[in-house]
């Protein structure tokens, strides 16, 4: 009978872990800072400028970025970097940021929160190129 009590204890204990950690937001995940996990690049090769491509991902492979809990972020890509201040639409998974507060212009995207990675696919010539970062 010990043995029943003491599993069934266990149980609820584990099973209050998953509710606790199921009321954690996604938007509260993502502070912290991200770096690029993999960059995969497909084109059409018989169109493409590869040399052009090879640069995007050499240039992405770099991108290193930390979000605050505030909405601030720093951004740093090869050897630029720049400030900024960060927003999650929790509708779309979307991740986006702008260079300035006063909300002029449209957003860059960031990339689209998948379970505990930050997906982006972009455009390039001929083709897109998928960036995941993950938390460092």
């Amino acid at each position: 009978m010990k043995t029943f009590r003491n599993i069934i204890c266990l149980a609820a204990v584990i099973f209050a872990g998953f509710i606790i950690t199921s009321c954690t937001s996604a938007e509260d995940r993502l502070p912290g800072t991200w770096i690029t996990e993999s960059v995969v690049a497909k084109v059409d090769s018989s169109k493409a400028n590869l040399v052009s491509i090879d640069q995007n991902i050499a240039s992405t492979k770099t991108t290193k970025f930390i979000l605050n809990e505030d909405h601030t972020m720093a951004l740093s890509i090869d050897a630029y970097t720049t400030d900024a201040i960060w927003s999650y639409n929790s509708d779309s998974g979307i991740i986006s940021f702008r260079l300035d507060a006063s909300q002029v212009g449209d957003a860059i995207e960031l990339g689209k929160l998948e379970g505990d990675k930050i997906v982006y696919t972009s455009s390039v010539k001929h083709g897109t190129l998928t960036a995941v970062y993950v938390k460092e």
